[in-house]
């Protein structure tokens, strides 16, 4: 009946001592080299100022182009298709906005795209994130 007792000692050892992987941290966003970009009060790189959308950590801004309530950015980012995306749906429901609809398309290796509609109480905005060839295109309309 002791050696029971002692199981739950031994597992929460071997949890306590497992091996525990780290998500990789990056640091903030950067401008590339002539790139005008647009920040918020704390000099944050904005993808999206109408969103309040910030670019992904670790990233590189290559373009941006704002009109109005559009933008277009370009960056270049360490992390793959799936994990930015997992990023950009995140980031975007914690700023308050939810995904209504999402239409992925993936050719691999070399090009993905997804269409997330998105609504905030009234508002409704499209986000496309397309990456080809190792580069991110961001795009917000109306």
């Amino acid at each position: 009946m002791r050696r029971l007792g002692l199981i739950p000692i031994l597992l929460a050892l071997l949890v306590a001592c497992a091996p525990r992987v780290a998500s990789p941290r990056y640091p903030p966003a950067q401008a590339g080299p002539g790139v005008l970009v647009v920040r918020d009060a704390s000099g944050a790189i904005l993808l999206n100022g109408d969103l309040g959308l910030m670019a992904p950590p670790g990233s590189t801004l290559l373009f941006q182009r704002y009109l109005g309530q559009r933008s277009q950015s370009r960056f270049a980012a360490p992390q793959g298709f799936d994990a930015m995306l997992a990023w950009l749906k995140s980031a975007l429901a914690d700023l308050g906005w939810r995904v209504v609809r999402m239409e992925l398309l993936e050719e691999p290796p070399r090009r993905y795209q997804a269409v997330l509609r998105l609504a905030k109480g009234k508002e409704h905005r499209t986000v496309r994130l397309a990456y080809r060839g190792g580069v991110y295109d961001l795009e917000v309309g109306p």
